[in-house]
């Protein structure tokens, strides 16, 4: 019983939250705002219009638009920056693990270029891969997960921290 009537509640006021959600909204901003799935479907300003953005934006939240550029949405700048550096990690996981092991490669200083490093610290960023290989690739990490601790790597290190763009 309780939820049922919990449920009834959520849904008897999905309206209210969907109008407060859409105040301020215009139909063609930029950015985050007027973007989702529910956007998509309608961009009037009726009670209606607002209820159907609102419920269909809570069931398909607009995250992923958001990280992908699409659904009306402008990619975020976050999303962008590691694209490159992801893809490069996922296709070259196997030749980027050998060459952090040896502290040198062509696949890691390729590594260190889609990161934003400069070229006067791609020594540095060997070294920092060969140091701390074994947490980089720590449980068979997949090419993101080794993004994801290079980057932590590099945010220790002064040198790379200051030269680096993650």
């Amino acid at each position: 019983m309780r939820k049922l009537i919990g449920s009834l509640l959520v849904v008897a006021l999905m309206p209210v939250v969907s109008m407060a959600a859409d105040a301020g909204k215009g139909t063609n901003l930029p950015g985050s705002d007027s973007c989702g799935m529910g956007w998509q479907i309608t961009q009037k300003k009726t009670w209606l219009a607002t209820t159907t953005r609102g419920t269909t934006n809570y069931f398909i939240p607009p995250a992923f638009g958001m990280t992908s550029g699409t659904m009306g949405c402008d990619q975020h700048s976050i999303a962008k920056n590691d694209m490159d550096a992801a893809k490069y990690a996922s296709n070259n996981q196997e030749s980027l693990s050998i060459e952090m092991a040896q502290g040198e490669g062509e696949y890691l200083a390729g590594f260190a270029k889609t990161l934003g490093c400069e070229d006067a610290v791609q020594g540095e960023f060997a070294k920092m891969a060969q140091d701390n290989y074994g947490a980089i690739t720590a449980n068979n990490a997949s090419g993101i997960e080794m993004l994801s601790n290079v980057k932590a790597q590099i945010k220790q290190n002064a040198v790379l921290a200051g030269s680096c763009r993650a």
